[in-house]
């Protein structure tokens, strides 16, 4: 596509060299799915900022993978428009008080606004935040579902559902996934790496770790399936560990 040859255009530039091109999800899957996971089936989603991407894995191969225009950003852009305060603030409010699910918000908890305005004192109910979310991530839901459909798994998948990314860290999107997707489902955090830095488990890292690991395997020379177990095949687990711990250290203080 343009966008790949654009990319590889810009790297080429400098005179750097690339080794290997990989789609994102296919990484993030290889940071938080197991290999009996991949076997039995499961729907990896990775809920960014401006996206929702997926990958359908069945019997160790990739069955189905989708990118959905619409992110944890377009959560933001709701509560923002739905209790008219700035992105920022709204963002705060997301990261607060926001929850996926609504029925688990008491009606009579408030939110001053002013805590995030700096204005005057202005009281809107958490449920009515929750609801806001909650519309938004029912989309996001049932677009995955949509896919699912497409390829015959909706409901159908053993293994379930793995959310991971940024967005998934919203207070009870995983309950709100079981609902509406009607499979089990997990927080997906990187579970390949052991690391000294707590940081490195968390959600938003998952395709950053993945893309690490599928690096690793590439230099190393070793030969792998698409979304082969990366670990099993490695002899030296200590050296991918400094790969990703030297990877953290310079991106995270």
């Amino acid at each position: 596509s343009s966008q790949i040859k654009n990319l590889t255009k810009a790297v080429y530039r400098p005179r750097i060299d690339i080794q290997d091109l990989v789609l994102s999800i296919l990484a993030t899957a290889e940071a938080v799915a197991s290999s009996r996971q991949k076997e039995l089936g499961v729907v990896v989603i990775n809920i960014g900022g401006a996206t929702t991407s997926l990958v359908v894995l069945e019997e160790g191969d990739v069955l189905h993978t989708a990118v959905i225009p619409i992110g944890s950003d377009h959560i933001t852009s709701d509560i923002a428009i739905g209790l008219r305060v700035s992105i920022d603030a709204a963002e705060k409010i997301k990261l607060s008080y926001g929850s996926a699910l609504s029925l688990k918000v008491s009606k009579r908890d408030e939110i001053d606004l002013n805590e995030f305005e700096g204005e005057e004192s202005n009281l809107i109910s958490k449920r009515y935040v929750a609801e806001i979310i909650e519309a938004r991530v029912e989309e996001i839901f049932d677009k995955v579902d949509s896919e699912l459909r497409k390829i015959d798994r909706s409901g159908k998948l053993p293994a379930g559902a793995i959310v991971t990314g940024g967005g998934a860290k919203l207070p009870e999107i995983i309950e709100h996934a079981k609902k509406r997707l009607r499979l089990p489902a997990s927080l997906g955090v990187p579970n390949q790496v052991h690391s000294a830095l707590d940081k490195i488990n968390d959600p938003s890292f998952s395709t950053a770790v993945g893309l690490v690991l599928w690096g690793s395997q590439a230099t190393s020379g070793i030969s792998r399936g698409l979304l082969g177990n990366l670990f099993s095949k490695l002899p030296n687990l200590k050296s991918v560990a400094g790969v990703v711990r030297g990877w953290v250290k310079k991106i995270i203080p």
